[in-house]
């Protein structure tokens, strides 16, 4: 059995040191471009989901290199079309001619434990090794994300979070122990720390919300958490994997949030979209100026909620942006609107300051 699974961001990094560590034998996916994505989607139902058509792209890749066995997760309940992914993408890689095998695990951490020993067959021990290290870079890529979204709208020379964040992932990927991350980890403190920024700079803030792949895959959104970066707007995600762990570790997040968004929606719709509705709802309390919402074409819990958004940009005065992607969506086109959408930003923020 030689592994493979999708490109996903820069989460690709904890994902293989999770099965490098587990002693699996497997094969990198390629980093996500026009090419893999234009292949994936010739593949893949014209109407399904954007991501389906781009993780398609990237078994293809693997596939070539020998890879014969696909580890994706799936989703068990809810309107969310993922849980279908393994049969389409089983019976289009066959009807291409390529043979390989599924394996697929729940969002539990049950069963994704009975799956890491039922591919590894690893001691508990080498489990538990391997989970610490994949927690510890997952972390790591988290908050220099999180620290390039607060740099980027007020660093003196443009690009220097950029050029730390591209070194940081390449160094991160060669560390295979703890010892070695934490090292790097205080390295990589030090260089951002030596980034002069403007602390006093006042700019503006936008929420992103949505699906997450789409959200969190900058390969997959045109990178536009730097576009917005570098056009001065300080950006805020929520929506990440930790998000998704710590709801199944702590059920009653879940519980939180739908008592939250009752007077909105009053059932599950799948997917991320009673999500999308908290942290927009969220947002407007903290006076954001402005809210992006990612979505794959089609993609039903989105589509849903869509309405509802509309309807809390109307009632709050936040400045909205839905972008649906699919791959018929031109990187020039989505750069317009973005820069449109920016213009309206800028306006609702100095308006507010001279207000308060």
């Amino acid at each position: 059995m030689k592994l493979t699974f999708a490109y996903w961001g820069n989460y690709t990094i904890a994902f293989i040191a999770l099965l490098r560590t587990l002693g699996v034998d497997f094969i990198s996916p390629e980093k996500t471009n026009t090419a893999t994505i234009e292949e994936g989607a010739k593949l893949s139902p014209s109407m399904y989901c954007f991501p389906l058509k781009v993780n398609m792209g990237n078994y293809l890749s693997s596939i070539r290199k020998g890879a014969d066995t696909v580890l994706m997760v799936t989703s068990l309940s809810g309107s969310c079309r993922l849980r279908y992914y393994a049969a389409i993408e089983d019976k289009a890689l066959a009807e291409a001619g390529h043979k390989v095998d599924f394996i697929i695990f729940n969002q539990s951490y049950k069963d994704i434990y009975s799956k890491i020993k039922e591919i590894s067959q690893a001691s508990n021990w080498t489990i538990f090794k391997a989970v610490c290290i994949f927690l510890k870079k997952l972390r790591m890529i988290e908050r220099l994300e999180k620290k390039a979204q607060y740099i980027r709208p007020r660093e003196k020379i443009r690009g220097e979070i950029d050029e730390v964040l591209k070194w940081s992932f390449q160094e991160l990927d060669e560390k295979h122990n703890l010892k070695a991350i934490s090292v790097l980890e205080k390295e990589i403190y030090q260089k951002i720390r030596e980034i002069e920024i403007d602390r006093n700079k006042k700019v503006p803030r936008v929420g992103i919300i949505g699906e997450i792949f789409t959200v969190t895959d900058n390969m997959v959104n045109f990178d536009i958490e730097k576009k917005l970066g570098e056009e001065g707007i300080e950006v805020h995600r929520e929506m990440n994997i930790s998000y998704y762990l710590k709801k199944i570790l702590f059920p009653c997040k879940d519980w939180i949030m739908q008592r939250k968004i009752m007077p909105y929606l009053k059932s599950t719709v799948g997917g991320n979209g009673r999500d999308a509705i908290y942290e927009m709802l969220g947002y407007g309390e903290k006076n954001f100026d402005g809210i992006v919402h990612l979505l794959p074409f089609g993609c039903m819990p989105e589509t849903t909620v869509r309405p509802i958004l509309e309807k809390l940009h109307k009632q709050t005065g936040m400045p909205f942006l839905s972008l649906s992607l699919d791959e018929q969506v031109a990187e020039a086109g989505i750069a317009t609107r973005i820069e449109a959408f920016v213009d309206v930003v800028k306006n609702h923020y100095f308006r507010k300051e001279e207000k308060s």
